[in-house]
């Protein structure tokens, strides 16, 4: 009986965690800063819609090595009666982000997304092609529930502790599936 019971409750998770999602996740644009030319020879992003997703593409070539560096993470929510949320604010070692599960599960899934469709490794080389290609944010890695609105996403990259070294910011929104 209590296998049964231990059954049955697998099921429902299952079925529960593998439901169809009922909200899209839709990146408009993205814009990108050098703030470091020395280090950061170019880097640029552009976002492709197709089959109702939003792909991402980036590119970055680095004029020096980098071995260590941080990334500050801000992530913004407008609800679309005008509420405002702060999702995620923290800085992380860059390589340490990259490397290891994280607690906060925003920062986790950002994390498994950009590694499964990047070839960013650490320690960074110089003049090395660094692509994300065809990035996308998998709806079922998220709550079955996420309300409507929109986001604003921040990835400041620092050298040294203090040195800005580039800006990210995509701005887009959570709609519902039709």
């Amino acid at each position: 009986m209590g296998t049964l019971f231990w059954l049955y409750c697998f099921l429902i998770l299952y079925c529960v965690d593998s439901a169809q999602r009922n909200f899209r996740i839709v990146v408009d644009h993205i814009s990108t800063k050098i703030f470091d030319t020395k280090t950061i020879e170019t880097l640029g992003c552009q976002v492709d819609q197709s089959s109702n997703r939003s792909y991402v593409n980036c590119h970055m070539l680095l004029n020096r090595e980098v071995g260590k560096f941080d990334a500050r993470n801000v992530l913004d929510f407008v609800r679309p009666n005008g509420q405002e949320m702060k999702l995620y604010e923290g800085r992380l070692d860059a390589c340490l982000l990259l490397g290891s599960i994280q607690k906060n599960r925003l920062v986790n899934i950002y994390s498994k997304t950009f590694k499964r469709f990047s070839n960013v490794e650490c320690p960074l080389k110089a003049n090395f092609n660094y692509t994300m290609k065809n990035l996308y944010m998998d709806e079922q890695d998220f709550p079955s529930f996420v309300p409507s609105g929109t986001f604003r996403s921040l990835i400041e990259f620092y050298l040294n502790q203090t040195f800005i070294a580039s800006r990210a910011i995509a701005r887009g929104k959570v709609m519902p599936r039709l």
